[in-house]
């Protein structure tokens, strides 16, 4: 049978110790107060946490629910759980990890100002801009790519699939912008004793320019019964020729590629000069017919300003299976 023992104080036989043997509890009912150095509470429950709330009292908050954290309250006595509260949130300095920025727009790009600065890059009002580098290397910076360019520019093109066509104009061809020109062509299919001719046109009224033509030119030609080096010339008011005319009995059909150079179409204080370099085969077959070049120049008595050209075969008689590409590109200075 349990027994009691009443006293007002414990006082250890040989000092201030008191000892509770081994194997024994010593049970406080009532818990050891604050000012004793106990909590004054008897029992807890797991995740209890202990604050003050008083100078000689303490109490204990149960444990929150997940993901909630430990903040004071709002009136700043006690502490308690509660959700993160992210509109107060300071925004975060590059030295702590963050960025310093508050707010962005979308398509902004950051990009370091120092070691622990960072700033943003608007993308607004940029499109199709290309981001680069600035001028002193410091910062990038969105810019306007310039359009690609080019020495030799295209500047108008035909073809002749089939037909035959009595000429073909470029109107326009000739502009400000380039002083330097050449036409191009390839896969001209001509009948007996015609050629290839090309006259300028007038910028104003689009008519012909109706001056005499001159063209002096070499010719190479090579045949199976051997080579031969002649001249030729031709003045009359057909245009440049940059071919002579060949016929070749049964084989009289020509096919023609060649260049001619224009210097200056629209100047008018001298003389309109052209170069040209053309080549030619008679026959069906390369071993079997002639083949030859022609290189020379050719001018007209005429400083007329003009603005394009007519291609055209003599007495308009294109080969109804011809298939020629014919192009005038402008050559920058």
């Amino acid at each position: 049978m349990a027994s009691k023992i009443k006293v007002d104080q414990l006082e250890g036989s040989t000092g201030s110790t008191i000892t509770v043997p081994t194997g024994q509890t010593f049970t406080v009912t009532d818990g050891i107060p604050v000012a004793s150095g106990g909590t004054g509470i008897a029992s807890f429950t797991a995740g209890d946490i202990l604050y003050a709330t008083g100078a000689t009292t303490l109490t204990k908050l149960g444990k929150g629910t997940a993901e909630q954290v430990l903040a004071m309250n709002t009136g700043a006595t006690a502490p308690d759980w509660g959700s993160v509260d992210l509109t107060v949130l300071p925004t975060i300095t590059v030295a702590k990890g963050g960025t310093n920025l508050a707010s962005f727009t979308a398509g902004d790009i950051m990009y370091a100002t120092g070691s622990t600065t960072l700033a943003k890059l608007t993308a607004a009002g940029h499109g199709s801009k290309t981001l680069q580098m600035n001028s002193g290397a410091t910062a990038p910076e969105w810019v306007t790519v310039a359009a690609a360019s080019a020495d030799y520019v295209k500047i108008a093109s035909s073809e002749i699939d089939s037909g035959n066509p009595t000429y073909i104009d470029f109107q326009g061809c000739f502009t400000s912008t380039y002083r330097m020109y050449e036409l191009r062509w390839s896969g001209i299919t001509l009948v007996s004793a015609h050629y290839p001719e090309i006259t300028y046109l007038k910028a104003s009224d689009d008519s012909v320019l109706t001056g005499t033509y001159y063209s002096k030119a070499v010719q190479l030609t090579s045949a199976l019964d051997g080579n031969a080096v002649s001249s030729w010339s031709q003045d009359d008011s057909d245009g440049f020729r940059p071919t002579n005319t060949w016929n070749w009995g049964s084989n009289d059909t020509v096919y023609n590629i060649g260049q001619m150079q224009f210097h200056d179409p629209l100047d008018t204080g001298f003389n309109k000069y052209v170069t040209f370099d053309s080549t030619f085969m008679d026959g069906a077959q390369p071993s079997a017919g002639t083949q030859g070049r022609n290189w020379g120049m050719g001018g007209i008595e005429d400083s007329t300003s003009t603005s394009g050209i007519r291609f055209a075969a003599s007495g308009g008689d294109y080969e109804n299976d011809t298939k020629a590409v014919i192009a005038i590109y402008g050559i920058k200075s």
